[in-house]
């Protein structure tokens, strides 16, 4: 038995309507990706053409050489911690690996300047707009990817605040501070916060992968 067919080739020009959607996605789809920030220290590799003090450099023996001290890969910790932090001035570091240069390394030493955030268990959440500030390990506040003063600080955080106020919500500052960060630079910006008027905050936390085991009552 045979049925009849109604499928016929598609001969005809496309549909403007689909074509011109899908066209519109990608744009909206590009804008939203360039509006990502993503907080840091701003660390750039060689070529750069923008003035820098701070100069790391990678040789092809595996030797890190950071402001006249040369450093191995086991010395990493402790640049984060005293060479990096302590770097004078607030230019941008500058990676410059030598040609032979280990690529893991290198990438060894980008990892040094992410923000690390303290491990957590019970952490919570908002359902409130959140405005979101990072500071790294040196103490430095970035917003909206990049680094900002205490009152340029407060006057973004005024005019979200107002922002979120127009939809008759409260407002909620997520703070993304660096583990190594002090306890008196955290207390300082909630206090800065609650001067601009926002009464609600989280501190950002790496939930622990593996909770800790319970203690098991003797026999």
């Amino acid at each position: 038995m045979r049925f009849a067919r109604q499928a016929t080739i598609f001969r005809g020009p496309l549909e403007p309507g689909p074509v011109v959607g899908v066209l519109f996605l990608l744009v909206i789809f590009l804008l939203l990706g360039s509006l990502v920030y993503t907080p840091g220290v701003l660390v750039k590799f060689d070529g750069s053409s923008t003035v820098s003090t701070n100069i790391i450099t990678i040789s092809r023996d595996g030797d890190i050489i950071f402001a006249g001290k040369t450093n191995k890969a086991s010395d990493l910790p402790q640049l984060r911690a005293e060479d990096f932090k302590n770097a004078p001035g607030s230019n941008p570091f500058c990676i410059q690996a030598a040609p032979g240069a280990d690529p893991k390394l290198v990438e060894q030493v980008r990892g040094l300047f992410q923000i690390q955030l303290p491990d957590g268990e019970k952490l919570a959440g908002t359902d409130n707009p959140t405005v979101v500030v990072a500071v790294n390990f040196r103490g430095q506040c970035f917003f909206e990817n990049k680094a900002v003063q205490e009152s340029e600080l407060k006057a973004e955080l005024r005019r979200r605040l107002l922002e979120a106020g127009h939809n008759s919500k409260e407002l909620t500052l997520v703070l993304w501070a660096d583990k190594a960060v002090q306890n008196d630079v955290v207390m300082h910006l909630y206090r800065l916060a609650r001067e601009a008027g926002i009464k609600e905050f989280l501190l950002a936390e790496r939930p622990s992968v593996f909770a800790a085991p319970a203690a098991r009552s003797p026999p």
